[in-house]
């Protein structure tokens, strides 16, 4: 059976990390400080994730091959860097080519639209 080409191609490494968890708050702080590593207590003591649960979480996220570990210090892995910065990259290039349009420079326009919730 034919599969959507989407459902084929890989996603973002960051979108694949579940906001909220463990794994994403770490490797949020690697891809912010993309040019210093950590130690595990040190990424312990810079967010909310366990000292026990760092370790483990790190060895998952270097499973993935998004982050490595260099000299007993955790970083984020170039793969990973260059699809963030693309992501926002692109962002930026959306915002400077298209700017706010009028749905995100006013409410007015949400109290001109019919009430669809309700069946008539």
């Amino acid at each position: 059976m034919p599969v959507d080409r989407d459902h084929l191609e890989d996603e973002s490494p960051m979108l694949s990390v579940t906001a909220g968890t463990n794994a994403h708050e770490l490797l949020s702080v690697l891809v912010e400080h993309a040019d210093l590593g950590f130690t595990a207590a040190e990424l312990a003591e810079l967010t909310d994730v366990p000292a026990g649960s760092v370790g483990k979480t790190l060895a998952r996220l270097e499973d993935r091959e998004l982050v490595e570990q260099l000299d007993g210090h955790w970083v984020v892995a170039d793969d990973t860097v260059a699809d963030h910065v693309g992501s926002l990259l692109s962002l930026d290039v959306i915002e400077e080519r298209y700017g706010d349009d009028f749905y995100g420079e006013s409410d007015e326009w949400a109290t001109d639209l019919p009430d669809l919730g309700e069946g008539e």
